[in-house]
């Protein structure tokens, strides 16, 4: 092969003559298709055609080629040729198809500029899947006759899964040198490559710098596959361990001609990829911390749900361990612990695995060890040599990484010891024990510090620290004096290294011993009250009782010994029993000598110190004063006094049970001046009576006494209170005292509450009577007032009263009632004369103005009854044609009267109504009024007339007299109305009549033709018989209407409605029927004037 290089620069000049030269060829028919010439190593020219020929395999080319002299020619079978290739020269190229009629042939001339440059296609030697990290490695070699010298590659890598699902196309550019052998590339699979086939082929490109014709691409190599895995029914990758946040692929292989239907992760259904006709993958993102057991991934396809599935597990890599410590328990074996730090989240198998390492040594150890009290993993060390210095290193892993540790410590300052064990006490007085134990292990070279702790059960603690030499396993021993006899105590003990203190070992279990007792050792704390009565005195002695520290053992008995002051009379004493603290000693009223006592406590040991105190009071006048506790307690002070030699003592006990068992006591020092007694003594709300003594040679003075509360409340009660007196503007209260032990402080006054009721209400709680918002309050500040008079009260008026007391420590509950104020009999009097007098002077008033105005009032109210012989009524005009229905007249004559209607009382002779030919013609009476008689009938005379054709018929003819009887009940019908009037009403207006107009049912018994004629039966002037039925009222007054017997009155006119003066003979018949008042009443004696 030659170097392009030498014969570059020669031919340069016939670049452009060439590349016209190249392109000219000749040929001779259409046999030759699609004829294409390239060159893969510069050296060779390879030619392809196509022909028309059918079977163009078996024909035989003659080929010459003519770059040179002389001439080349050779044979070749097929479509195709191999020449040598004259680079940058022309070259002519003739082929003749040898064995086809005709011998068609082709002729044409090339150059290197239309001569392109194809490298041969590279050849992958090998393909690797590597299953654990789903990558795939390949290794390609390209032919080396396509290159000169050092050049670049590009080359194209397809991956393709299940062989014609192309998932990657990536570039690779490669450097090419002779000496160069394979070339490599890796790729990484986003799903496990277990679950399909993948195939990889590559093509290159030569950047051939020198050479100018056209360059391309190789052909594709030949493919390489690589298998998944053959089993079905799985899902990749199986039980996996990834940290948080991490995002993985999973995929699933089912048996060929099923097809996955959906992916579940933690029972949710997850989208998927396919990857092959029986294979499919989810993409899982940022997963989070798993259970212990691990996240499931399930697969289901359309036969079979559930059919393949894997478990994810998803946490931390261990974490650097925390409080990494090793120390020596002893001489002999090292301790180390650390805690975990972060949880990793992975349990069992992929829990994170301890080793400890110890450099100097070279040995290595497995830790598992975990203590859940403290939460830490330990590690022991055993020291097989002498040896003080150690360096270790602890290693944790787990799947996700791991994390280390180191410590170096020297052993002889790193001493933890062994617990203590066996330990023993025993008595060697009452006051000390003897206390022996045991220490484990080996610390022969080192001095211990034991530290002893000694607990009362009473709680009092005191610790007491001992020096031993080191020893092996050998027992220690100390004797711990110093203790109160009968006291139960609790010892343990714990030791450390003296030399070098890390840290004490743990404490012993205890040991609880009790000390023998002994006798008390105090003296009692007494007191003594003195009773004066007729029969005597009676001395109560009282005493505090010991404590158990003070008693020294079980008190049995108390001795109480008195014996006359300044006398050598036998003593005499009393034993009382251990439960009580105070006993009683009579004295006869003959008996006025002064005792002194003594009283002393007595166990199985022995008895106290006696106790001494005298029944001299000396004589001294104070006050009681009141004082007011401080909430914590009470705090006295007093002024000293310098003849007081054995102290001060202040008792207080509750008011209410002055001599009992509260009674309670303290002493001071003779240079006080004041005393603090807490609160922890006095119960809340209780008033306390104090006093403070001052001891002079053993005899007590009273120098103060107060009553105080250590803390005030509120009263407990309400005060009781009635209602002392009523009056229309003012109520009197008066309430009754709070007892003492009700009022639980010292009481600082009232309240009264007064609010008026409205609508009948009433206040049944204390919230409604206090927050009304018209409630007055009075405050009585004074607490000895107990009475109040509430003013300014309206009368007649219902209030509701209420009353509390109040202390310094609040408001006590309240109590009330209804209270209704008086009315007010000078305002009930006022308002019932006022209206009167009133009434009165109004009265007076009208009479003189009517009495003054009586003839007006007469004139215009009761006018004189005109005389029917003067009126002008009976006087008709001349011009007036007769026979005219519209004039109706009347005409009176002198003799006799027409008719007489006579009323008399006499049973009703039919049921059936009487008719009256007045009742025919359907006259209404003008007053319109009604009225029922049930016990009258009536008799009527008329004189008969005979009815003519004329217009005034009732001045003609005489007729005889006929009797007629009515029924007076029928008189006060109600009328019928006017539509139903007979046509013919001139006997209606014939004649003068009362003003009562009322249809009269008249039966003739007489004469019974006397009905025929309507006109006849009215006709003529009627006055009202009986003149002792009328009543004095106008028609139509109250009482008029309202009597059903009473008459009408007197006969009246037809246009007026006074009264026809009745007859003188009948006055007297004619007063008023009823009472009440009326305007013809008002004038009645100015008309009988």
């Amino acid at each position: 092969m030659w170097n392009i290089g030498r014969v570059v620069g020669f031919l340069a000049a016939f670049q452009c003559l060439l590349h016209y030269v190249c392109s000219q060829a000749s040929v001779s028919s259409d046999f030759f298709k699609n004829l294409d010439c390239l060159t893969h190593d510069y050296d060779h020219l390879s030619c392809r055609w196509d022909t028309t020929y059918p079977a163009d395999d078996k024909i035989v080319y003659n080929v010459c080629s003519t770059f040179s002299i002389p001439t080349m020619c050779f044979e070749t079978i097929g479509n195709q040729l191999q020449a040598k290739f004259p680079v940058f020269s022309t070259f002519d190229i003739k082929i003749e198809a040898k064995n086809v009629p005709g011998n068609p042939s082709i002729r044409f001339q090339k150059s290197h500029f239309d001569i392109p440059f194809v490298p041969y296609p590279p050849e992958i030697h090998s393909l690797v899947a590597d299953y654990q990290s789903d990558v795939l490695s390949v290794e390609w070699t390209v032919n080396s006759t396509s290159v000169v010298g050092e050049v670049n590659l590009t080359c194209e890598m397809n991956v393709l899964r299940e062989e014609n699902l192309l998932v990657q196309n990536e570039t690779v550019v490669e450097y090419w040198f002779p000496n160069v052998g394979m070339f490599h590339w890796n790729w990484t699979s986003d799903f496990p490559l277990n679950c399909s086939s993948h195939s990889v082929k590559a093509r290159c490109f030569v950047h051939e710098v020198q050479y100018d014709g056209e360059k391309r691409l190789s052909d594709w190599s030949a493919t390489k596959t690589v298998n998944g895995s053959s089993n079905i029914n799985v899902c990749f990758p199986e039980d996996i361990v990834v940290r948080v946040g991490s995002n993985v692929n999973f995929c699933c292989k089912v048996k060929s001609g099923s097809q996955i239907k959906s992916f579940q992760f933690m029972s949710d259904t997850q989208p998927f990829v396919k990857l092959g006709n029986s294979s499919g993958g989810i993409r899982l993102r940022n997963l989070q911390m798993s259970e212990a057991s691990g996240d499931n991934i399930f697969c289901n396809t359309s036969e079979e749900a559930y059919i393949a599935g894997t478990v994810v597990f998803v946490g931390y890599p261990p974490d650097k361990p925390q409080d990494f410590s090793c120390e020596a328990r002893h001489l002999k074996v090292i301790i180390c612990t650390w805690k975990e730090g972060r949880d990793t989240g992975l349990y069992g198998d992929r829990e994170t695995k301890y080793s400890l390492y110890e450099r100097f040594s070279g040995i290595s150890t497995s830790c598992s060890e975990y203590n859940e009290d403290t939460d830490e993993f330990n590690c022991s060390y055993d020291i097989t040599k002498e040896q003080n210095l150690h360096e270790f290193l602890l290693l944790a892993r787990n799947p996700l990484g791991t994390s280390n540790t180191s410590l170096a410590i020297n052993v002889s300052e790193r001493i933890h010891p062994l617990p203590v064990e066996t330990l023993i006490t025993r008595d060697s007085s009452s006051t000390a024990v003897y206390l022996s134990w045991r220490l484990p292990g080996t610390y022969t070279s080192i001095n211990l510090s034991c530290e002893i702790e000694i607990k009362s059960i009473h709680g009092e603690t005191e610790t007491r620290n001992l020096t031993f030499d080191g020893l092996n396993n050998s027992q220690y021993s100390c004797d711990i004096d110093h203790l109160h006899p009968f006291h139960v105590y609790d010892f343990r003990v714990r030791c450390s290294s003296y030399d070098y203190f890390w840290k004490w070992s743990d404490w012993s279990r205890t040991k609880r011993h009790t000390t023998p007792d002994a006798a008390p050792s105090r003296k009692l704390n007494i007191w003594r009250e003195i009773i004066w009565s007729p029969e005597g005195r009676e001395i109560k002695v009282y005493w505090k009782q010991l404590t158990v520290k003070e008693a020294n053992g079980i008190v049995t008995s108390y001795k109480v010994t008195w014996t006359p002051l300044h006398s050598a009379d036998q003593s005499r004493e009393t034993l009382v029993p251990a439960n009580l603290n105070r006993t009683s000693i009579n004295l006869t009223s003959s008996d006025e000598r002064d005792y002194v006592i003594y009283v002393v406590a007595a166990n199985t040991a022995g008895s106290s110190p006696p106790s001494r105190i005298t029944t001299v009071l000396l004589p001294r006048d104070v006050n009681v004063e009141k004082f007011e506790g401080e909430g914590n307690g009470i705090n006295i002070t007093w002024s000293p006094e310098l003849n007081v030699s054995c102290g001060y003592l202040v008792k207080w006990v509750p008011s209410s049970h002055p001599l009992d068992s509260s009674l309670m006591w303290k002493r001071f020092s003779s240079k006080a001046a004041s005393a603090f007694i807490s609160s922890k003594h006095f119960r809340a709300g209780v008033r306390y009576n104090v006093s403070l003594y001052g001891c002079k040679d053993d005899d007590y003075q009273l120098l103060k006494e107060v009553i105080t509360y250590a803390e005030e409340l509120a009263p407990f009660v309400a005060p009781n209170f009635t209602v002392q007196e009523t009056t229309s503007s003012s109520i009197l209260v008066k309430w009754e005292s709070i007892a003492e032990e009700n009022l639980h402080g010292f009481l600082q006054g009232y309240l009264v509450y007064v609010v008026k009721q409205q609508n009948d209400s009433s206040f049944t709680k204390f919230q409604d009577l206090v927050r009304h918002a018209e409630t007055k309050i009075k405050n009585i500040t004074d607490p000895a007032v107990r009475m109040l008079k509430i003013e300014d009260l309206q009368s007649g008026t219902s209030y509701s009263l209420g009353i509390r007391a109040y202390t310094k420590g609040g408001m006590g509950p309240i109590k009330s009632f209804t209270v209704l104020t008086s009315d007010n009999a000078v305002g009930l009097i006022l308002a019932i004369l006022i209206p009167i007098v009133v009434a009165v002077v109004l009265g007076i008033v009208a009479s003189a103005i009517c009495y003054q105005k009586r003839e007006w009032l007469k004139e215009t109210f009761y006018p004189d009854i005109p005389n029917p012989e003067n009126s002008k009524a009976l006087q008709f005009p001349k011009n007036v044609t007769e026979g005219s229905k519209t004039i109706k007249t009347m005409e009176m004559n002198r003799c006799t009267p027409s008719s007489l209607e006579v009323v008399e009382p006499f049973p009703k002779i039919l049921d059936t109504e009487l008719n009256s030919p007045l009742s025919d013609s359907g006259q209404i009476p003008e007053d319109g009024s009604e009225t029922q008689d049930h016990d009258h009938a009536g008799i009527i005379y008329t004189q008969p007339v005979t009815h003519e054709d004329t217009s005034n018929p009732v001045l003609d003819g005489s007729a005889s007299p006929s009797v007629v009887y009515i029924d007076i009940r029928s008189m006060y019908h109600p009328q019928a109305n006017s539509e139903e009037e007979p046509d013919v009403d001139f006997a209606d207006g014939a004649g003068y009549k009362p003003q009562m107009q009322l249809p009269i049912s008249t039966v003739n018994m007489d004469n019974p033709t006397s009905t025929e004629d309507p006109v006849a039966e009215s006709s003529g002037y009627r006055p009202q018989g009986h003149p002792n039925t009328w009543a004095m009222d106008s028609p139509g007054s109250p009482t008029s209407m309202g009597s059903e017997n009473a008459s009408f009155g007197s006969p009246c006119s037809v246009n007026s409605r006074h009264f026809l003066i009745p007859p003188m003979e009948n006055k007297d018949s004619l007063k008023p029927t009823h009472i009440g008042w009326s305007i013809s009443s008002l004038f009645q004696n100015k008309q009988e004037e």
